[in-house]
């Protein structure tokens, strides 16, 4: 049961994800949570590390796609001027809208990575869709009044793979990248 909650990659921040990395694991697509993955779910507009993210996934050939189970306006608006596809109020972890990102980008399974902040919505409901999971630090700790109940079972699943020692929260596989 904890494996559908355990990521592949542990990382402190979404910056330090290397396009290189990605290729070696054969992936075409990274699918990005946008709340507390990119920017705090309270700032409504990518930042320059956000776009310079993104340049460089692009530079290198990695397609990208945002997943999000925020309202359509606040991810269109986000999304936009970053020029890439998005995908709104998703029901994350439910699976329709990563059937329809595999549809419409026409990848297979192994070529999608997921990117998020969140045990409960993003790495369960990649590693439910056979995604590469790739869990990263949130940026900030203040979160709105749902995903506060989502981290309180989140802490019990961490206590949980922390005590079999498959997941230390804060000790992150950096240095892999």
């Amino acid at each position: 049961m904890l494996k559908w909650f355990y990521p592949k990659l542990y990382i402190s921040s979404y910056q330090l994800l290397n396009p290189d990395y990605l290729k070696q694991h054969h992936i075409k697509l990274l699918v990005c949570d946008i709340d507390n993955t990119l920017v705090p779910h309270d700032v409504a507009d990518p930042d320059e590390a956000v776009f310079a993210f993104v340049e460089k996934m692009k530079e290198h050939g990695i397609l990208m796609a945002l997943v999000s189970n925020n309202v359509e306006e606040r991810v269109k608006v986000f999304a936009k001027p970053l020029g890439i596809p998005y995908y709104p109020f998703a029901k994350k972890p439910f699976q329709k809208q990563y059937h329809q990102i595999l549809k419409d980008f026409k990848l297979s399974r192994d070529e999608v990575a997921v990117l998020g902040d969140q045990l409960l919505t993003d790495m369960l409901g990649g590693n439910l869709a056979h995604f590469y999971t790739i869990l990263s630090k949130p940026v900030v700790t203040r979160d709105l009044k749902w995903t506060k109940i989502n981290r309180l079972f989140e802490n019990l699943i961490y206590r949980l793979l922390e005590h079999k020692e498959l997941l230390i929260r804060g000790e992150f596989d950096d240095e892999t990248l």
